[in-house]
């Protein structure tokens, strides 16, 4: 294991190096620890983990910082990308199926009409914010420029605040990134149907073809054994 993943285990996450040891792998995601996918992520990694018999954590990182660290070696792998990631940053090596599936959504104010499309959103939206580090909201949102005007906020709260206090027309976010307080956030406006299903994969780095290989093995036999459903069913299901 390179020298950097267990630098980093000393001086961000003490106390988990110390019970882990040194060969604990550590990958990124830019969700909260309090949102559904985080809990999910972290859930199915250690099944995938313990499968091919290494010891993994999930740490919470801003979208940027989760990209630097991919790339220069700090973490072994990225969960909670979408496909189109890889287009960006086609070094990396992307694992085959995603490990689980959300949807989009868009927030308006109370009293407005819901939006149910991107072409709705084009149409009837002029600001629009979503989190910062989502890439495919990021593309997404700034092809329909100059029509919507898009910019970044810190997270799904900030986006869902946005609207409630009237300073964006729209928050794109997705259920995934919700944590129990900004879910509760949603009674203040409207939520329509769902634009798309997005699938969240893992990446790892472009040096870890033996890591992606191992993982992808992983999580057929998890697919089989219908983990992913049982988590669904244990995050998602209300």
């Amino acid at each position: 294991m390179p020298r950097r993943w267990s630098a980093l285990l000393a001086t961000t996450l003490v106390a988990s190096a110390a019970a882990q040891g040194p060969d604990t792998l550590i990958f990124g995601t830019t969700h909260e620890t309090d949102a559904i996918v985080f809990r999910y992520a972290s859930d199915y990694l250690q099944r995938l983990c313990a499968d091919i018999r290494q010891r993994c954590v999930l740490q919470s990182l801003p979208g940027r910082r989760s990209e630097a660290m991919l790339s220069d070696g700090s973490l072994a792998g990225e969960m909670g990308r979408v496909k189109d990631y890889g287009r960006k940053h086609p070094q990396y090596l992307r694992i085959d199926e995603p490990f689980v599936q959300t949807h989009t959504y868009v927030f308006t104010p109370r009293g407005q009409p819901a939006i149910d499309s991107w072409e709705e959103l084009a149409a009837t939206a002029h600001s629009v914010s979503y989190k910062r580090g989502i890439y495919t909201y990021q593309t997404k949102l700034e092809a329909l420029q100059p029509r919507v005007r898009p910019h970044d906020v810190q997270n799904v709260p900030a986006c869902l605040e946005m609207v409630i206090k009237g300073r964006d027309q729209a928050c794109v976010y997705d259920d995934g990134s919700l944590s129990a307080a900004s879910r509760a956030m949603l009674s203040q406006g409207r939520t329509g149907k769902p634009l798309e299903e997005l699938g969240l994969y893992i990446y790892v780095g472009a040096d870890q073809r033996a890591l992606a290989d191992s993982i992808n093995a992983a999580a057929r036999r998890l697919q089989a054994q219908g983990v992913k459903e049982e988590l669904r069913r244990k995050y998602f299901v209300r």
